[in-house]
Order: C-alpha cells, then structure tokens, then sequence
C-alpha cells in the first residue's frame, strides 16, 4: 500500500519532532517519528476523502505535495524500511492519484482501492493501526452516478 497509512504511530517510539503548526491537532505523543506524524496526516486527509466520496462532492479532492514525503520522512526505525516499503508506498500514492482521477461513478471503487492499499502495508508494517483503517471504506454500494 501503501498508505501506510495514516499510522505508525502505535509502532512508533523514535526522536521527537517538532509539528508545523498545522499538525499540532495530530499530535497525541512527543516521541513521533516524521513518518509517524506523515501517516497520521495522511489519516485525516484520507477521513476527509472518505467524507467527500459519500456525499459524492469531489470538487475539493486534492493531492497535497506532502504526500511524496512518504519516501523521506524518517522512520521511528529506519531498519524496518525494507525493500518491500518502496514499491508499497508508491503503488499507495498511484492509487491517490487513480481516485482523484477517476469518474465520479468510479470514485468509491478507487477509494475503496487505496484503503486497501494502506492494509496491505500495514499488514507488513505496524498491524496496530488495521482497524481504524478498515473504517475509511466507503460502502461498496455508494451511488454517486446521479449526484
């Protein structure tokens, strides 16, 4: 996945950081790794996507450039960053941009695609965070073809 999402925080015990202010609401421990705090903002970004795909209003969905930070931003662990992460977080961000892209009959699928894509790495990464991620699914059934 990739989107690892939103969350190595459970897993995490590294080097404090210091939030930009605009992450200071996604801050719950001082000890987050960069990636930490990234996957947490990717949480909320995803929340957000979730919200605007059931109610079918896509005209805000955007790609914020911190998301290629996903490659960069320092693990809590950098020995768990193996080879397999990569691939993941790059087929995760293909996915974003699949969803963002897509017709609006197919933005669910596509969403419903990239939370996948965050188990999938969480499953290799840090399992603690699977079951909130499972709740960003989008029901199956959202029909926003008359929207």
């Amino acid at each position: 996945m990739v989107l690892f999402i939103p969350m190595l925080t459970g897993c995490s015990l590294g080097e404090k950081k210091e939030p930009a202010d605009t992450d200071r609401d996604l801050v719950k421990r001082a000890d987050m790794s960069e990636l930490a705090l990234l996957m947490r903002r990717m949480e909320k970004l995803t929340a957000q996507w979730k919200e605007a795909t059931e109610k079918g209003n896509y005209t805000d969905i955007e790609l914020p450039d911190w998301l290629e930070k996903i490659h960069t931003a320092e693990a809590t662990d950098p020995s768990e960053i193996t080879e397999i992460y990569h691939p993941m977080a790059t087929a995760w961000l293909e996915s974003v941009r699949q969803f963002k892209d897509a017709p609006a009959a197919e933005k669910p699928k596509t969403f419903n695609t990239l939370v996948s894509n965050c188990i999938t790495c969480h499953q290799h990464y840090c399992q603690g965070p699977i079951p909130r991620i499972k709740k960003l699914y989008v029901e199956p059934s959202t029909d926003v073809s008359n929207r």
